[in-house]
């Protein structure tokens, strides 16, 4: 508080008036005590402007993986990095994703084709790399933490360590009862990231604390899929190496559900055996690589021509299927090795059809 003259004093010079809380500063609502769903209703209002779009709508599955986390993600992260967003609103934010990504909208009723758990994990364990939201918002109010712990040049540094730390020790400071709401959940999370500290500095990383870090430290480890290089490798088109990465997590689990019922005397992937068998003998780097772009597109064509029959009652000759699936190898292939094809090289594909 000041004396209400040089309040009066300041306000002449500055031509500033003279407001109360709360308030928004760049859209973020600030305020004393706890922030509320009521708050957060702007940030979940711009995520699902966002998806109604009609561009957003029309993306594939691919496209919309990319629209989370370069559009969706983006928006929530910068709520996150400031304070502790209520769980309520956490599981809005990702109940939009989800639904958005199985739906193109954000109501979705249906049971998602993969779990969310598993779509979270990062590539090489599963996952699409979508970050699971109450991690990350811990991860992003950790870099507050880490500021304190490395005393940052920054003004709301030395005032809370003139108003609340007074030369206390912070990896061992509590918080006293009446403090605000936002100083308690960043010591709040400082407990929680703790143990990632030795002597005040951040000890899974030299170069210091990062929120990458952070959420990487705060994410359980899973077992490493050894089908990551089928899908995911810089020759497949991406919305084919979406489904192809529906099918390797049972999104699309015809045959599972068959066996389920007697139809099938197992439930393993008849396509997956036979790359097992015939795509890592395939040898040289080109050959690899176009047993793994063959078969990213076979999983896409196929699933495309089923929803053609079931939805819109078209349906494919096979001929005109495998057409489709060569061209579009011809296409990815000449984009990747542009002249550069060896004699042997261009016979072998010429087996497959694919005229390069």
């Amino acid at each position: 508080m000041v004396a209400s003259e040089l309040k009066n004093d300041i306000q002449q010079a500055t031509s500033f008036v003279e407001g109360s809380l709360p308030f928004r500063y760049l859209g973020v609502p600030i305020q004393a005590g706890r922030l509320t769903k009521l708050e957060c209703n702007a940030l979940v209002e711009r995520m699902v402007n966002r998806i109604r779009s009609i561009g957003a709508k029309k993306l594939s599955y691919a496209g919309r993986v990319v629209l989370i986390n370069s559009v969706l993600n983006t928006l929530y992260s910068y709520w996150a990095g400031m304070f502790i967003i209520p769980k309520g609103v956490i599981r809005r934010i990702e109940g939009i994703c989800r639904n958005y990504l199985w739906d193109g909208s954000s109501d979705y009723h249906r049971v998602p084709l993969v779990a969310w758990d598993k779509v979270t994990l990062p590539k090489d364990e599963g996952g699409l790399v979508i970050k699971k939201a109450e991690l990350y918002n811990i991860a992003a109010v950790a870099k507050l933490v880490d500021w304190v712990y490395n005393k940052a040049d920054k003004l709301w540094i030395k005032r809370i360590s003139q108003v609340y730390l007074k030369q206390q020790d912070w990896h061992t400071y509590t918080p006293a009862a009446g403090v605000a709401w936002s100083w308690k959940s960043i010591c709040k999370v400082k407990e929680m990231m703790k143990s990632g500290y030795q002597n005040g500095h951040w000890a899974a990383n030299l170069k210091g604390y990062s929120i990458r870090e952070g959420y990487a430290w705060l994410t359980n480890k899973h077992p490493k899929k050894d089908w990551v290089q089928l899908v995911w490798n810089d020759w497949n088109l991406p919305k084919h190496a979406l489904i192809s990465w529906l099918v390797m997590n049972q999104g699309l689990n015809i045959k599972a559900k068959l066996f389920q019922f007697g139809c099938c005397p197992d439930n393993r992937c008849c396509i997956l055996d036979a790359y097992t068998s015939s795509g890592r003998s395939a040898g040289a780097r080109l050959k690899l690589h176009t047993h793994y772009l063959l078969w990213s597109a076979c999983f896409y064509h196929i699933w495309n021509q089923r929803n053609n029959s079931r939805v819109n009652m078209i349906l494919t000759r096979p001929a005109s299927l495998a057409m489709q699936i060569r061209e579009d190898a011809m296409r990815r292939i000449r984009s990747k090795i542009g002249r550069t094809v060896v004699n042997d090289e261009r016979t072998w594909l010429q087996k497959w059809g694919i005229v390069v």
